[in-house]
């Protein structure tokens, strides 16, 4: 899923893409959002892999593990690309004890599993509730929502955190939310419910709503 908007690149899509890139060039996915994914039309990087050798992915344990403070992640590419980033690798660029949760992570991929499909849940609950609410999110595979308010993000954002809520603003383009457990997902509900009543934020979400329409 891309970062910021959740939304995900359909197989078909991707593939028409590497079609018109040069087997010479790298095409990096980044999959740090891999896990959260239950879209069947999704891109799926390995099936990428093996037939496009100039694909490298890159995954993290940084999302669905929990890990993020640990910086662990790793690259899977075919052997020529793996060499190269093995010759350039930052030498200790992953700790022991990075290293050791993310195998005791592996080991404990049922907990990880059963974390992501509570999310899911979550993450079509909250989507849902606002789109009811008038808010312009689109499909989300990752574990955040995207809302595009353009220049009233800011607004939006100091508006949240007087609520006691926090929220990621991008100057200019939108906001991201982040889906928590069900009491924390009940609390942006009612803070955005009651942000939709806010003239001066309304008002200007409504003239970036127009001009989206009108584009």
């Amino acid at each position: 899923p891309n970062n910021r908007t959740g939304t995900v690149t359909g197989a078909a899509e991707l593939h028409e893409f590497m079609a018109r890139v040069p087997p010479g060039v790298l095409v990096v996915l980044d999959e740090a959002y891999l896990e959260f994914v239950d879209d069947p039309d999704a891109s799926g990087g390995l099936e990428f892999l093996r037939r496009y050798p100039n694909v490298c992915l890159l995954r993290t344990f940084s999302k669905a593990h929990g890990l993020a403070g640990l910086r662990v992640g790793y690259a899977v590419a075919s052997e020529p690309v793996a060499a190269a980033l093995r010759k350039t690798a930052v030498p200790f660029g992953v700790s022991a004890l990075a290293q050791a949760a993310a195998i005791a992570s592996l080991a404990a991929r049922d907990s990880m599993r059963h974390r992501v499909a509570d999310l899911r849940t979550e993450r079509t609950r909250l989507l849902a509730a606002l789109r009811d609410q008038g808010w312009p999110i689109p499909d989300s595979q990752a574990n955040f929502g995207w809302l595009r308010l353009g220049t009233a993000s800011e607004s939006f954002s100091d508006r949240c955190a007087e609520k006691g809520l926090l929220v990621r603003a991008y100057a200019g383009d939108g906001v991201r939310i982040t889906i928590a457990d069900r009491p924390a997902n009940d609390r942006i509900i009612a803070v955005l419910k009651n942000l939709r009543h806010d003239d001066d934020l309304t008002a200007n979400f409504a003239v970036r709503r127009h001009a989206m329409v009108q584009a």
